[in-house]
């Protein structure tokens, strides 16, 4: 990327939470609040938007991420659970599917998946196909597969890269994204990027992908209480934010070997907790990275620093910055 400049797009309510945020084919931004049950969409071209509730999902008080379907336009998976956030617990997990309209004065379709079986704390989830995801454990430090159809869960894997090590952050592998044969994540406690060879394999569907190699880890250097994570398409480079401290790091990869080296790209953030890398609209050579961050919540182990956001972190209004470079744009909620 070239220099990276800051664009906030707008504010969501300044009370929020919100950790998983995909892009549509329509350019629009889909949003999960992980202190209430509720998504939220908004135009992320637009310095006017403002976040609008899509749906509320039942027996539940916590939508915790979300993804995009494998084959499937504008359908997202979302994990949902009953959450405690002040002392780091959830429960009754629940796999949902939505399916958007085109039209979006019309309600999405909800589709209750399948119940996961859950005895740690799943803050991540991505799809191999419509019938397998993968779901990063940063309590219980592994990667499981969940089987959509029989609601099966099963340990995908498990590695010393993904244990959190003697640090004071609550989680393991924490964030997962596949690019080609690889699927990245990374180590929240750790401090880690890594990746895995995997191989996807469509004539077993109750598979879907496989491990195809020894984990590779990029960098060990980065923080604890990594949230956020983007890796490039051509493997070149990846972001990783840390909502504790604020920082945005960026980190170039060797595609060949995997080894990388990081740097903070950014140090002024508000909490930090989602990161997506798509396609620049107006140029598809390039790329846009959007980073949704933490409004207000205050819970006992988020300290916060004092950056340059504190003083808008409680204005629910949307600001425009003009730029001329290509820009990372940010979401604080």
């Amino acid at each position: 990327m070239a220099e990276e400049d800051v664009v906030l797009i707008t504010q969501a309510p300044s009370e929020s939470w919100f950790e998983g945020i995909v892009l549509r084919p329509n350019g629009k931004v889909l949003a999960t609040r992980l202190d209430k049950p509720e998504l939220y969409t908004f135009v992320a071209e637009d310095p006017d938007a403002v976040p609008q509730l899509v749906c509320t999902l039942p027996d539940c008080n916590s939508l915790i991420n979300i993804c995009s379907i494998p084959g499937y336009d504008d359908e997202y998976f979302i994990l949902c659970s009953t959450a405690d956030l002040e002392v780091v617990t959830h429960k009754d997990a629940w796999l949902w599917r939505v399916i958007m309209n085109k039209d979006d004065s019309i309600p999405p379709q909800t589709i209750r998946v399948t119940s996961v079986p859950d005895e740690g704390y799943c803050l991540g989830v991505k799809a191999a196909s419509d019938r397998v995801v993968l779901l990063p454990d940063g309590r219980t430090q592994v990667i499981f597969r969940l089987d959509t159809k029989t609601g099966e869960k099963t340990l995908f894997a498990d590695d010393e890269s993904m244990k959190r090590g003697d640090g004071e952050a609550f989680f393991g592998v924490n964030r997962l994204q596949f690019v080609d044969n690889f699927l990245y994540f990374t180590n929240s406690g750790g401090g880690k990027l890594c990746r895995i060879p995997i191989e996807f394999d469509p004539s077993h569907e109750e598979v879907g992908v496989r491990v195809a190699g020894p984990v590779q880890t990029i960098v060990d250097d980065l923080p604890s209480h990594l949230d956020g994570m983007a890796v490039s398409p051509d493997h070149t480079h990846a972001y990783v934010a840390s909502h504790i401290d604020g920082h945005l790091h960026k980190v170039l990869i060797d595609p060949e070997t995997g080894k990388g080296t990081s740097h903070i790209i950014l140090s002024s953030l508000d909490s930090p907790t989602g990161v997506n890398l798509e396609p620049h609209p107006d140029d598809p050579e390039k790329l846009k990275l959007y980073i949704v961050c933490c409004g207000e919540i205050e819970v006992a182990w988020m300290p916060r620093e004092d950056n340059p956001w504190e003083a808008i972190r409680d204005i629910n209004s949307a600001v425009t910055v003009t730029v001329t470079e290509e820009v990372v744009e940010t979401i604080v909620v």
